[in-house]
């Protein structure tokens, strides 16, 4: 397919087309088209494996799906493939909708991930470790760990946390490439069994599943 000829990214550097051999840019995108490359045939191989048949993913970037130009349908989606960053599903629901807790994640929106800075009984969205570790590393310039958007008051009561935390991209969140599955002729419970299997198959560095066996890692070590 089109992605495994190249990135893309908007730098001219990861274009294969202006890569020179023999370079240090040359060898960062070969690794980073081997990882798409083998995690692809990883997916291609679970598909099969729950006796569903292969769709080929379609191209195309965050803010594309934000826009609402892509991903208005169910499915599954691999955000930022080049550095297997995050797997996700959108089993009952659209991948445009999905992504609408993605975004402010990616964009380090503390304030939209909680919405009205009031006390209420749970904040609008959730930050999960994984993904504060997959943005620091792969996403913005890192300053040290994200804080907490949100603070607990009570058992069924939470607080505004940090709402403002600047910091730099070292990406264009809106351009990150994103590959997506029209899975719209499959129920729910599909999508979802091969969403699992999938994760468990490539290790995103975000998702959760992997997230808890890194922190395993490292306490064993």
């Amino acid at each position: 397919m089109a992605y495994l000829a190249h990135t893309t990214t908007q730098d001219p550097a990861y274009q294969l087309d202006a890569v020179q051999p023999n370079t240090l840019v040359s060898t960062a995108v070969t690794v980073m088209l081997s990882t798409v490359e083998t995690n692809l045939k990883l997916i291609q191989d679970v598909f099969e494996a729950v006796g569903t048949s292969w769709v080929e993913p379609y191209e195309t970037t965050e803010g594309a799906i934000n826009r609402k130009e892509a991903g208005n349908h169910r499915g599954l989606y691999y955000i930022y493939p080049e550095v297997n960053f995050y797997f996700g599903k959108a089993a009952s629901n659209t991948v445009h909708n999905r992504h609408k807790t993605h975004r402010p994640k990616l964009d380090v929106d503390l304030a939209s991930l909680y919405s009205t800075p009031i006390e209420k009984v749970e904040p609008r969205w959730i930050f999960p470790e994984g993904w504060k570790e997959g943005v620091r590393k792969y996403i913005i310039e890192d300053v040290g760990p994200i804080p907490d958007h949100w603070v607990r008051l009570g058992k069924k009561r939470v607080g505004p946390g940090v709402l403002h935390f600047p910091v730099k991209h070292k990406v264009d969140v809106d351009t990150l490439p994103v590959l997506v599955w029209d899975l719209e002729h499959l129920d729910p419970g599909l999508i979802s069994e091969l969403e699992d299997r999938i994760i468990q198959a490539i290790e995103p560095y975000c998702n959760d599943e992997t997230y808890v066996k890194r922190l395993k890692g490292e306490r064993n070590a």
